[in-house]
């Protein structure tokens, strides 16, 4: 019984996300990327050394000195506080983490190592930032907007929920992130919006989409599509963010 059952009567209007298995660069491109539509791409990264290598006592080993942020609301690109990764996961408890930073092809970061690249989706040079992440069971991200993304789910279970948010393809989206974003700002819980805004979601948008991300699981996001996560339970993880 997962979180959408609570609105069943609006259920059937929100749709599922085309899942995509095959690795095939010239659909994707064509069907998804091109076109601006997000897309499943099951179990791309289940053969990534990340899957078999990540875990806290790994970070902390490898990427132990990198600066991160605390995060303790649903908005964390808000989020001031900073600290190590090696504090994070040795001394701090119930909150969430992520670096936000941009992407030097020529002197990639540590968690590059460890990512299949090239593959069917991008090569290094289509990146521009990146950001590894961990969470705990109950937070995720309230709406929000970037360029073109993927989301490599190294470890749990997110809910997603999807819609078109840009200003240029549309505006009634974009309006409807807006009002989103005045009404849950900094100190807002993803889960306080899943519960309350989900269900009118298909009463303002003529498209809205929603997943189910398992490990292995890479999510794209298209540039100006908004997307909202919920954490099912803990997870970690590494987005990158290309041309």
């Amino acid at each position: 019984m997962g979180l959408f059952n609570l609105f069943k009567s609006n259920q059937s209007k929100i749709a599922e996300l085309d899942v995509l298995a095959a690795k095939d660069k010239k659909l994707f491109m064509s069907q998804y990327k091109t076109a601006r539509v997000p897309v499943l791409l099951k179990g791309a990264a289940e053969n990534w050394p990340l899957m078999s290598k990540w875990d806290k006592d790994y970070i902390i080993a490898h990427m132990g000195n990198y600066v991160c942020k605390v995060i303790k609301d649903s908005r964390p690109a808000y989020s001031k506080e900073q600290t190590t990764l090696k504090f994070y996961f040795e001394k701090l408890k119930d909150v969430s983490t992520l670096t936000l930073d941009p992407f030097n092809s020529k002197k990639p970061p540590r968690f590059f190592k460890d990512v299949t690249c090239p593959n069917p989706y991008f090569i290094i040079n289509d990146i521009q930032r990146f950001f590894f992440f961990h969470s705990v069971k109950d937070a995720g991200t309230l709406p929000h907007i970037h360029g073109n993304a993927f989301n490599i789910l190294q470890n749990g279970t997110k809910e997603w929920v999807f819609y078109d948010a840009s200003e240029t393809h549309n505006p009634n989206g974009y309006q409807v992130l807006k009002a989103s974003n005045k009404k849950y700002n900094v100190g807002s819980h993803a889960k306080d919006w899943f519960k309350k805004e989900v269900p009118k979601l298909p009463q303002k948008l003529d498209k809205v989409y929603r997943c189910t991300q398992e490990a292995g699981d890479i999510v794209f996001i298209p540039e100006g599509y908004c997307h909202a996560v919920l954490n099912k339970s803990e997870v970690m993880g590494i987005v990158f963010e290309t041309r």
